[in-house]
């Protein structure tokens, strides 16, 4: 850990600055991501097609992954037959007998993934639909404009999904591996948190001992760019640091999470939204910038051995 009064925290938040204006985006590329949660792994394919317009999406995600901040998450909604979201709130020290009114803490977040740069309320580009497999981000209802680090993963055909801006970016390899996860054992937490009726918490997942299940790693498996495995714990607070200037404060206001799901018609709070793509304005640190940054990290701790 860094000493306070070592000069190098400084320097490395200029280098980091720095970086962050002269290199270009990662391209869109095919990567694969490998998700470890309580009960079992899964992978997902980040941009299967290739999409420009989903670079904003890319970087999100490797940014959330990079970072840490997916480690010990509640995958906290898997409604039979048609969303399984995760990716929104910390597990903490509860358990679903201790869960108190307010349910659980959203997880620290970046930018928003921008969309709709006109504003119009409509996704700028063409994607994917949104058919079993898919994956997209959470959004806050009728705001294209508000997907951040909660996901959700379609488990049927929701393609009537595609008109409420919300934008896969990625697609499960096997959705076989999330069997473990939609055939589990749910309860509904809504009236406890105090939240009766919360997507949020009325499909909650446990494992067969009855625990919250959680995503306990995640690691980028195929990436021309970048080659680290997340959380990176050990030098967790430098690029957590580094992330955070190329971002602004979280404005989260929705205990919840701040998204809703695709809930069938009607919105509602908790959590379980679908997301847009974004443009790509680099609204989280791209691929190759997070590789810098733990890069720099490990020499630093070196350095001071």
């Amino acid at each position: 850990m860094l000493r306070p009064s070592s000069p190098w925290p400084g320097l490395l938040a200029t280098a980091v600055a720095a970086l962050a204006f002269a290199l270009p985006p990662a391209e869109s590329s095919a990567q694969t991501v490998r998700f470890l949660t309580s009960v079992g792994d899964f992978y997902m394919e980040l941009n299967p097609e290739n999409n420009p317009d989903l670079q904003g999406h890319v970087d999100n995600i490797l940014a959330y992954i990079g970072s840490g901040r997916y480690h010990d998450t509640v995958l906290n909604r898997a409604p039979d037959g048609f969303v399984l979201q995760m990716g929104g709130f910390d597990l903490g020290n509860y358990r679903p007998s201790t869960l108190p009114v307010g349910g659980f803490d959203s997880i620290e977040k970046y930018d928003d993934v921008i969309v709709d740069a006109d504003g119009d309320g409509q996704v700028d580009f063409e994607a994917l639909s949104n058919t079993e497999g898919t994956v997209a981000l959470a959004l806050q209802s009728g705001q294209p404009n508000s997907g951040t680090s909660s996901f959700f993963v379609s488990l049927t055909d929701n393609s009537f999904l595609d008109s409420q801006g919300f934008v896969p970016f990625a697609q499960i390899t096997d959705m076989s591996d999330l069997a473990p996860i939609t055939g589990a054992n749910k309860v509904d937490l809504s009236n406890q948190v105090g939240q009766p009726g919360s997507l949020a918490y009325t499909d909650v997942p446990l494992t067969p001992d009855g625990e919250f299940i959680i995503l306990e790693s995640i690691m980028v498996v195929s990436n021309p760019y970048l080659d680290f495995a997340g959380p990176i714990r050990n030098v967790s607070s430098l690029v957590v640091d580094g992330a955070e200037l190329l971002s602004t404060d979280d404005d989260s206001s929705d205990p919840s999470g701040g998204s809703t799901a695709p809930g069938g018609g009607g919105s509602s709070s908790g959590g379980s939204g679908l997301p847009a793509t974004g443009a790509p304005h680099m609204p989280e640190p791209t691929a190759a910038l997070l590789g810098l940054m733990a890069g720099a990290g490990v020499l630093l701790r070196r350095r001071q051995r």
